[in-house]
Order: C-alpha cells, then structure tokens, then sequence
C-alpha cells in the first residue's frame, strides 16, 4: 500500500483478518521508489496501492511495476478519479480500480476476484473510465453487452453462466466474438477497449 495512512493500513488488515483467512499483508510500503524492493523480497501476488490520483507519478510506479515483475497483479484505491488517467491504467494492465469510496467488503470480493485473474472495477470507479467515447465503437449485439457488462463487474465465468442461464462452455464460445470485436486478447484488453468506445 502506497500513500495511506498508518490508521487506514491497520484497518484494512483488520479487515482483511475478519473476512479471509487467505489473504494477508506481506508489506506496506510508504512511497513508489519502495515498490521494487518490496516485491522482489516477497513476490506477492496482488499489490495494492492506495494513493491519491492517478498522477504521472503514479502511473510512472504502475510502469516500472508491469515490466519489473509482471506476474504481479496491481490493484489501485483512488481518492480522485479521472477520465484520462483511468484509460491509462487500464491501457497498462491494472487489474483492478476503486474509489477509495467503495465499499470494504466489496474491495475485498474484487481482490479475491483479482486473484483468481478477473479484473475488477467498482461501480464507483466506472464512471470516469466509461466516459467520453474516445474510439469507433464496436457492433456488439445486446447479449454481448450484457456479458462484456458483467465481466466488468469481475464477475468469474461460472457466475456470469448462472446469471445469463447458460452453461460456461457456451459462455466461453460467446466470449469470443466479444474479444474480436474489440480487437482484444483478454478481459483486461478488452474492458479498456470497451471504455475508449463508450460501451459500458
């Protein structure tokens, strides 16, 4: 975690204990310039930074952290969001964004859903990256928005099945036309894809 505070960091491993058992922090860190070394020395599987905004410092970190480790998934906790910084993250490969206004326990369903290889974006964090259409937008049928609206929720496969009352293999066969519409190889491409043509 990067940039909250010592009360905030204790709260969230608090939180963390009361809810998952296998879930824990491994390190908290108090600037970006610490990131490198404390994910060298643990290897997590999910970096949470907590910061401000989404300022060129912060996007500079969540650079250096895709190329220097990137099995590491990021997972960013926002106070102020905006609509061109949100894209550029996504673009980068974060798999996952809040507002620091989200909900704890919803945080902690989309560090789960993070970890299992979705990404997550709260509904709190959705505005500012959905807004402003900023590419041609893709003739998806209205089934395929309502599964490409889902996967945006972090929703795993099996669930968005249950949800559209079908069985996963013929949700994995409806996903691929999504990607190619979109020009995407995975959820994360294909959410930012979505975001730039204003589809969600």
């Amino acid at each position: 975690m990067v940039e909250g505070s010592r009360l905030q960091v204790a709260g969230f491993r608090m939180l963390l204990r009361q809810v998952s058992s296998s879930i824990s922090v491994l390190a908290v860190v108090r600037r970006f310039d610490e990131l490198g070394h404390a994910i060298d020395g643990r290897a997590p599987d999910i970096a949470v930074l907590d910061v401000r905004t989404l300022d060129p410092a912060l996007i500079q970190a969540v650079r250096r952290l895709r190329e220097s480790a990137p099995s590491v998934k990021i997972m960013l906790v926002v106070d102020i969001i905006d609509s061109a910084g949100a894209r550029e993250v996504m673009r980068l490969g974060v798999s996952g964004l809040f507002s620091s206004d989200a909900d704890p326990h919803g945080l902690l369903r989309g560090l789960q859903a993070i970890d299992a290889g979705d990404v997550v974006i709260s509904s709190t964090a959705s505005g500012p990256l959905f807004r402003e259409p900023t590419g041609p937008i893709p003739a998806l049928t209205a089934h395929e928005l309502r599964i490409l609206r889902l996967v945006a929720k972090g929703l795993r496969n099996d669930e968005i099945a249950r949800r559209l009352a079908i069985s996963p293999s013929t949700l994995k066969r409806n996903l691929k036309p999504i990607l190619s519409k979109l020009d995407a190889t995975d959820r994360a491409s294909a959410l930012f894809a979505a975001a730039k043509a204003g589809l969600l």
